[in-house]
């Protein structure tokens, strides 16, 4: 579970902010130290068989051999992967101190996201209710303009040539004009939906001492 989860309600809880942020920053210390484990265990057997290699070299030509390097590497190794199990087990409690607080704290949590829920579902509204409303405007331009065509239609103009091919297209070129869009029916029944996830507006709604 990311923190990203409680992102729009984390504010209101200091608490589970810090166990989020213990935890984000554990899963960081975590990954990167089992890196560094992964690359010294590979330098350590890279360094094996260039030792081997030198002291095979050095014993065939009767020197000494060189100091081996991979023992420094194998300390570095044991010291990486002890720090990656280490941490492994704080995550560990991390989480479970996590679990446990959004267990207990379940209900209070619960609430708050109704809460940004609703909150967001009211943006989502007004921001469509303006949508739809300016699309309705779009559409109605739209529709006295071919009205007018249809009634009124412009004078022809005098052709003194040969017929040419003509494709006209109202409104703006778009991806509808030639390849078949949303319906107007579809993006206003969107915008529709949208409007809906807001409060429910209660028509002719009275006061309990008004009602007989």
């Amino acid at each position: 579970m990311e923190v990203t989860v409680f992102e729009q309600i984390i504010e209101k809880l200091p608490e589970l902010a810090k166990l989020e942020s213990t935890v984000s920053d554990l899963e960081r210390k975590h990954g990167e130290s089992q890196a560094r484990v992964q690359s010294l265990a590979l330098r350590a057997a890279q360094a094996r068989e260039a030792d081997l290699n030198a002291e095979a070299v050095a014993l065939n030509a009767s020197r000494k051999p060189p100091n081996p390097t991979e023992p420094r590497l194998a300390e570095q190794l044991a010291d990486a992967g002890r720090d990656a199990e280490v941490l492994e087990r704080r995550l560990r409690l991390a989480e479970t101190d996590r679990a446990l607080y959004l267990s207990e704290h379940h209900k209070e949590i619960l609430s708050l996201l109704s809460q940004a829920h609703g909150e967001h579902g009211e943006r989502v509204a007004a921001a469509a209710t303006q949508a739809l409303a300016a699309l309705l405007d779009y559409h109605r331009s739209e529709d006295a303009a071919r009205d007018l065509q249809r009634l009124h239609p412009a004078p022809a103009a005098e052709n003194t040539g040969g017929p040419e091919s003509v494709s006209v297209v109202f409104g703006h070129v778009n991806t509808r004009n030639f390849t078949g869009g949303p319906q107007r029916g579809d993006l206003e029944a969107t915008l529709r939906y949208l409007i809906s996830l807001g409060a429910p507006t209660i028509v002719g709604a009275v006061e309990n001492s008004d009602v007989a």
